[in-house]
């Protein structure tokens, strides 16, 4: 992810500033990840056996399991620190894992493994999205990724980081880790271009105001108001199926396109929409609004992204985004209950 979409990301995550930038900065210092794939070699446990013991981690060169085996791949040199913990629990057939942990002043580092030992409903795209909760003594902020994948146990590895907004030590805390479902077999399809004429589009839109569910801007503030296009019947034959275009005008304050989603509460479709110029170049929204409407079965995710301009300074640009569908939401109850302990 390159700066300009991690700023994006982590501005439309409702924290305390100081909190948020600490989140940003941590961030921004460590190289992009890459989700590892191992092949299906004896050897690689022999390996990690052999890293165990050099580490002086007894217990892992005892019994190497698919989650070690895909930390020391993912991230060899977190072994120098990671405390192991160890503590799994069981539900429909998925087993998950806390499997280390490890503290660096209010920042704590914590690896956990899912592995689906009936099926494969775990697999390479494997996403905890809004599913996870953590319970703890302060209040923080969190961010999960994937870091790792093992195709011949069907285990994901995933690199949680929370960072408590008081700025103080996690060492010796107890959290509680829980996870209601997980989504997988999803799919990306970027620079899809949506085949509409920006400058044939409707002028001084009717807008109602909206209750934000979420936003992402690049200055992080959150707006006193914000004015929505009302949604229309969508659409027909949008390019990705799962989104609809519900909206497409100019404002009063500029381009507004909006997408709407069902059951974003299940499938957690999401995109980026952007502009892109006669030379390729993409320009990014000015602001993105989510708001809902409905309950239930008849709940509609919108998402509207607003760029400033006017219908003449945009009129050689063309609309694309990118948009990330799931294929599988499986539901479930887990959870783990650990002290932080180790690092510093």
């Amino acid at each position: 992810m390159d700066e300009e979409r991690l700023n994006r990301a982590v501005r439309g995550i409702r924290m305390p500033e100081d909190a948020r930038q600490r989140l940003l900065h941590r961030l921004k210092e460590e190289r992009p990840r890459r989700v590892v794939r191992l092949p299906k070699r004896p050897a690689l446990a022999a390996v990690a056996a052999c890293l165990a013991l050099a580490l002086g981690l007894p217990a892992l060169a005892a019994n190497v399991e698919p989650a070690y085996t895909l930390l020391y791949r993912a991230s060899p040199a977190a072994a120098q620190y990671l405390q192991p913990v160890r503590e799994s629990d069981e539900d429909s057939g998925i087993r998950m894992e806390v499997v280390s942990a490890a503290v660096q002043g209010d920042t704590a580092e914590v690896w956990v493994a899912l592995q689906d030992r009936t099926g494969s409903r775990v697999d390479e795209t494997t996403d905890l999205f809004d599913s996870y909760s953590i319970r703890s003594p302060a209040d923080q902020s969190a961010h999960c990724e994937l870091a790792g994948y093992d195709e011949a146990t069907g285990t994901a590895l995933f690199r949680l980081q929370i960072i408590r907004t008081d700025g103080k030590s996690w060492q010796g805390e107890k959290v509680t880790f829980s996870l209601k479902g997980f989504l997988s077999r999803r799919a990306a399809y970027e620079q899809v271009e949506i085949p509409l004429d920006l400058a044939r589009l409707p002028q001084n839109a009717e807008t109602r105001p909206v209750t934000l569910t979420g936003y992402g801007s690049p200055s992080g503030d959150a707006p006193d108001a914000f004015d929505a296009l009302v949604p229309g019947e969508g659409q027909k034959d949008f390019p990705v199926e799962g989104f609809s275009l519900t909206g497409a005008a100019w404002a009063a304050d500029g381009l507004h396109i909006q997408l709407a989603v069902k059951n974003r509460q299940k499938n957690d479709n999401n995109a980026e929409v952007y502009l892109l110029g006669p030379e390729g170049a993409k320009t990014f929204c000015d602001f993105l609004g989510y708001f809902r409407e409905g309950e239930g079965e008849n709940r509609v995710d919108y998402m509207e992204y607003v760029f400033s301009g006017t219908p003449g300074a945009l009129a050689d640009c063309r609309l694309a985004g990118d948009f990330y569908t799931a294929g599988l939401l499986t539901e479930g109850s887990w959870k783990v209950t650990f002290r932080l302990e180790g690092g510093e």
